[in-house]
């Protein structure tokens, strides 16, 4: 009978004991007849411990240097005004400004790209007046921005 430990990867979340991708050195057995054969887990070498760890360093890395950028664009977009021409059609836009047209200008304007998630428009609906909207942006779970959105109408 063997009592040395197994360092294993867990590949699935074991509720109260381990968290999904975590490495931790369990006993032969418990490895062997439970976590292994449940495809909870898996043998991991040295080697395979040292990447995932750099791994785990990059996406650090990556996300603080994400939240940073986030958190620039927000300032430099902040209380902005965007002008908007649209046609015009007896009090009414022709067609409607949606979520794709407003990011066409920002990147035009400030070279800045962002998606159609980021663009939360005015009660959630397409614009199809003229008129100035304050539309929010929303770059991150805590990163916010508001700007101004001046629909104006061509004859």
């Amino acid at each position: 009978m063997s009592w040395e430990k197994l360092t294993v990867l867990m590949l699935e979340r074991v509720a109260w004991v381990w968290k999904q991708w975590e490495i931790i050195e369990v006993s032969h057995s418990q490895a062997k007849n439970y976590l292994i054969p449940k495809w909870l887990a898996k043998l991991v070498s040295k080697e395979e411990i040292e990447k995932l760890a750099k791994k785990k360093e990059s996406q650090v890395k990556n996300t603080r240097e994400n939240i940073y950028n986030r958190h620039k664009i927000a300032e430099l977009l902040h209380m902005k005004e965007i002008i908007l021409e649209a046609k015009w059609n007896a009090d009414k836009i022709f067609g409607w400004i949606q979520e794709l047209d407003i990011i066409a200008i920002i990147e035009k304007e400030y070279s800045i790209k962002l998606e159609k998630k980021n663009i939360i428009l005015p009660e959630w609906h397409h614009i199809k007046k003229a008129w100035i909207y304050d539309i929010k942006l929303n770059l991150w779970s805590d990163v916010f921005a508001r700007i101004s959105l001046n629909v104006r109408v061509i004859k």
